[in-house]
């Protein structure tokens, strides 16, 4: 379980890389690019959101099947 559990928190640490290129971009795009670049920052904010939001998702989702596993080997060991 700990490989899920190390899985998990590299999901989480690229969800958080995403989420900081995703701010970089809301900042450029603050500034007020030209008409090319901010339809090219568009399209990479609309990216890095659904990156960062599916990669947290799998980090939560894998951790959440390791405990729950986890807990389940543990009832198994105390009945046998």
């Amino acid at each position: 379980m700990a490989d899920m559990m190390e899985l998990s928190a590299q999901y989480r640490m690229t969800g958080a890389a995403c989420r900081e290129k995703l701010r970089g971009a809301q900042r450029a795009l603050a500034q007020g690019p030209d008409f090319a670049r901010e339809m090219e920052l568009r399209r990479e904010i609309t990216m890095l959101t659904a990156m960062s939001r599916d990669c947290t998702a799998t980090a939560n989702y894998l951790r959440s099947y390791a405990e729950r596993r986890e807990t389940l080997e543990r009832r198994r060991r105390k009945k046998a």
